[in-house]
């Protein structure tokens, strides 16, 4: 089991004993998707962005927010936060899942880890893969051709009126010095 899932297993058992009620956050800046400086809309959840992360102008009219997360020497990760997108949350999981493949080009199979947990109340289920990476969607891969030695680490939080879906994808080593920030993240997201 590695890293990313044994630190969701270790918040949810001390949660359970009682040594957590809400994750406390002392970085970062609250961030709600309604462009505005109002509560969000209906469904809208907010966030609290990590400190070094970098917001971005959307890449496209599908996403509520894009942020660029530092790694050394450029290999930045992104992370791409959609609602609303079409296909079950299976559906799209299964297709973030199929961008990667191993380094024979052979599918992933059944090494992506996939868990469920919930956040405020909220169904979360968590994604972490890795491998070739060749997506055709990121801004990332807009140069074109497979990239080596990436990895994704994606959450679909499911609420009332849609699922939100959010997806980090970069080099293995950028997204591992994130890993900890993107848990806090989402177990930061709640309706307002």
């Amino acid at each position: 089991m590695n890293r990313f899932f044994k630190l969701v297993l270790l918040t949810g058992v001390l949660c359970l004993a009682g040594a957590c009620s809400e994750p406390e956050i002392p970085q970062g800046r609250p961030m709600e998707f309604s462009g505005h400086e109002q509560a969000p809309a209906p469904g809208e959840l907010s966030f609290k962005v990590p400190e070094g992360w970098i917001e971005e102008q959307p890449s496209s009219g599908m996403r509520k927010a894009q942020f660029r997360l530092p790694g050394d020497g450029g290999n930045d990760a992104e992370l791409a936060v959609f609602s609303g997108i079409g296909g079950s949350v299976e559906q799209n999981v299964d297709r973030w899942i199929n961008q990667f493949s191993r380094p024979d080009g052979s599918s992933l199979g059944d090494s992506a880890e996939i868990i469920h947990r919930e956040v405020h109340g909220m169904r979360v289920t968590l994604v972490d893969a890795s491998g070739t990476y060749t997506g055709s969607m990121s801004t990332m891969n807009a140069g074109g051709g497979a990239k080596d030695d990436y990895r994704l680490l994606a959450a679909v939080i499911e609420t009332p009126s849609a699922p939100w879906y959010l997806k980090l994808t970069g080099p293995c080593k950028t997204v591992d010095r994130w890993e900890s920030a993107f848990m806090e993240y989402v177990e930061s997201a709640e309706i307002p």
